[in-house]
C-alpha cells in the first residue's frame, strides 16, 4: 500500500470517528496521535538516525531540499532552507518546488538551483517522481532534506535522506503542550537546527522572524496598473480578501463571507476580491450576491493574475483576510525586490480565519502566546471558530472526507471586523496611507501568463 493511499485511508476513518462522535471523537484522536507520535523518545530516535546518516556523508557541500507540492509549502521549506546556509555559508543548495511558485523563490540569495517541477497537488504523479528522480541523480549530493510527507526516502535510492519526520515530533509535542510556537515555518527552521546540531558553532544565534519571498519588478508595475485601471486611491485604506482555499474544511463559508465583505465595506475601505482557483468562480458569487451599494467597493482580481503579482497585491494592502491556504502564508512574507533586494513596503495586516486546520500550526498572531507573528510590520491576527470536532487529523485536510462542515461553528465575525476597524484607524492617524509605493508606469498586461 503507497503513502497516498494510507494517507487516505487514516484521515477517511478520522472522519468517519467524529462524524459519529463529534467531540468524544476528536479527544479520542488527539489522545492516541499525541502519544503515539508526539514523544520525545521519537524525537531522539529520529535525531540518531540523523546523526548516523551524517555520519555516513564524506563532505556536507551539496544539498538538494524538496518541498511539498503546494504554494503554501515552498514558503515553509524557504525557512529550513535559509537556516541550512546560516550553517553552511559556502555550500550548494538546490531547491525542488512545484512549478507556479519559481516566481516568487527566484531571486532567493540562498539558493544555489532551483527547479520547479511538481505539478501534481496534493499528490505527487508518477512525473513528478521521474522529474525528482532524475534531479537527484543528476549530481552527487551529499545529503537530499526532504520536507514532503508524501515522498518517500526510497524514491531516492541509495543517497542519504533526512525526512519531515523530525517536524512530526515536534509538531505534536508542542500542540500538545500548547506552550511553544507551533508554526510550521518555525518547525522547518528548527528541524535543520536540530539534524546538524553538532555543526553549530557554540555562538550560532539565528533570528528567525519568518519566511521571505522577492517580487519581480514586472509583478509590482502590474500590481500599480491595476489599482489605477481600478481607481483605486492608495491615499485610502485597502483592504484584500482571499475567498478561497483548498478544501472546504478551510474555505470560509459562503454566507459568512458575504456578511464579512458587506462589514469590511462600511469602513471605508476599497475591498480586493481575489479569485477562486479551486472554487472556481466564487469570486462572482460573491460579488453578485452583494448589494448595489457594496458592489461598487468591490474590486475583482483576475483569475489569471501571476502569483508574483497577486503578492504585490497584498504588498499594496492594509489589510488581508484570508481563510487556512497558500496565500496566508505569501501575505505573512516579509516581501523583497528580486531585482534590488530591497525590503518592499511590508506594512500589511495579515488577518487569518480559521476553521478546520490547527492555528498554531498554520496561523500567525502576534498578540496570542504560543503564536508566531507574521513577518510584517504590521499586527497579525488569527480567529479561531468553535468547532466541535477540530482535531489534529485535521491537519491533513485534503484528504479529510466529513459530509458535514462544522469548521466554521461559532465564529466571532464581530471580532473581525472590530480588529480591522481599530487597525485602519490607527494607521489612519500615523498617515500610513502616504507611504505607499509608487511604480513606474508599465504597458504590461495584468492578466499575461503566470510564470
Amino acid at each position: 500500500m503507497n503513502k497516498e493511499v494510507q494517507f487516505k485511508s487514516l484521515f477517511h476513518l478520522s472522519s468517519i470517528i467524529t462524524e459519529l462522535f463529534p467531540r468524544s471523537g476528536a479527544r479520542f484522536l488527539n489522545y492516541a496521535i499525541y502519544n503515539l507520535l508526539g514523544n520525545k523518545f521519537l524525537l531522539n530516535y529520529n535525531s540518531r538516525l540523523a546523526d548516523k546518516m551524517l555520519s555516513k556523508a564524506n563532505n556536507l557541500e551539496k544539498f538538494l531540499v524538496v518541498s511539498d507540492l503546494n504554494i503554501g509549502d515552498a514558503v515553509i521549506a524557504t525557512c529550513g532552507l535559509s537556516t541550512l546556509r546560516s550553517i553552511f555559508p559556502k555550500a550548494e543548495i538546490d531547491f525542488v518546488i512545484k512549478h507556479s511558485t519559481e516566481c516568487f523563490v527566484k531571486g532567493n540569495p540562498d539558493i544555489s538551483n532551483i527547479y520547479p517541477i511538481f505539478n501534481g497537488a496534493p499528490y505527487p504523479t508518477d512525473i513528478d517522481l521521474s522529474k525528482l528522480i532524475k534531479v537527484a541523480n543528476g549530481k552527487d549530493y551529499d545529503l537530499i532534506i526532504n520536507f514532503s510527507p508524501l515522498i518517500e526516502d526510497k524514491t531516492f535510492g541509495n543517497k542519504n535522506v533526512v525526512n519531515y519526520s523530525f517536524i512530526v515530533s515536534e509538531l505534536l509535542m508542542n500542540e500538545n503542550s500548547g506552550n511553544s510556537i507551533n508554526n510550521i515555518c518555525f518547525l522547518a527552521k528548527n528541524m535543520i537546527e536540530k539534524v546538524f546540531h553538532n555543526f553549530l558553532e557554540s555562538d550560532f544565534n539565528v533570528k528567525f522572524a519568518g519566511a521571505n519571498i522577492y517580487l519581480s519588478n514586472e509583478a509590482m508595475k502590474k500590481a500599480e496598473k491595476f489599482l489605477m485601471s481600478m481607481q483605486i486611491s492608495k491615499e485610502n485604506p485597502i483592504i484584500m480578501f482571499n475567498p478561497d482555499a483548498s478544501a472546504k474544511y478551510t474555505r470560509i463559508p459562503f454566507d459568512i463571507q458575504i456578511t464579512l465583505l458587506k462589514k469590511l465595506s462600511d469602513l471605508g475601505a476599497s475591498i480586493l476580491l481575489g479569485a477562486g482557483h479551486v472554487e472556481k468562480l466564487i469570486e462572482y458569487r460573491l460579488f453578485n450576491a452583494l448589494p448595489l451599494k457594496y458592489r461598487k467597493k468591490v474590486k475583482i482580481i483576475p483569475a489569471s493574475t501571476d502569483l508574483d503579482t497577486y503578492s504585490a497585491l497584498i504588498d499594496c494592502s492594509d489589510i488581508f483576510i484570508t481563510g487556512d491556504t497558500g496565500p496566508l502564508h505569501l501575505a505573512a512574507s516579509r516581501k523583497f525586490s528580486r531585482n534590488t533586494g530591497l525590503s518592499l513596503r511590508n506594512k500589511t495586516a495579515v488577518f487569518s480565519v480559521f476553521g478546520s486546520t490547527p492555528p498554531r500550526v498554520y496561523g500567525y498572531d502576534s498578540k496570542r502566546s504560543g503564536f508566531l507573528a507574521a513577518n510584517q510590520d504590521a499586527p497579525s491576527r488569527a480567529f479561531i471558530s468553535g468547532s466541535p470536532c477540530r482535531n489534529i487529523t485535521c491537519i491533513n485536510k485534503m484528504a479529510k472526507t466529513c459530509k458535514d462542515v462544522f469548521c466554521f461553528n461559532v465564529l466571532d465575525i464581530n471580532g473581525i471586523i472590530s480588529e480591522a476597524s481599530d487597525h485602519l484607524k490607527t494607521i489612519q492617524k500615523y498617515g500610513e496611507f502616504q507611504h505607499r509605493p509608487v511604480y513606474p508606469k508599465t504597458k504590461l498586461s495584468l492578466t499575461s501568463k503566470p510564470n
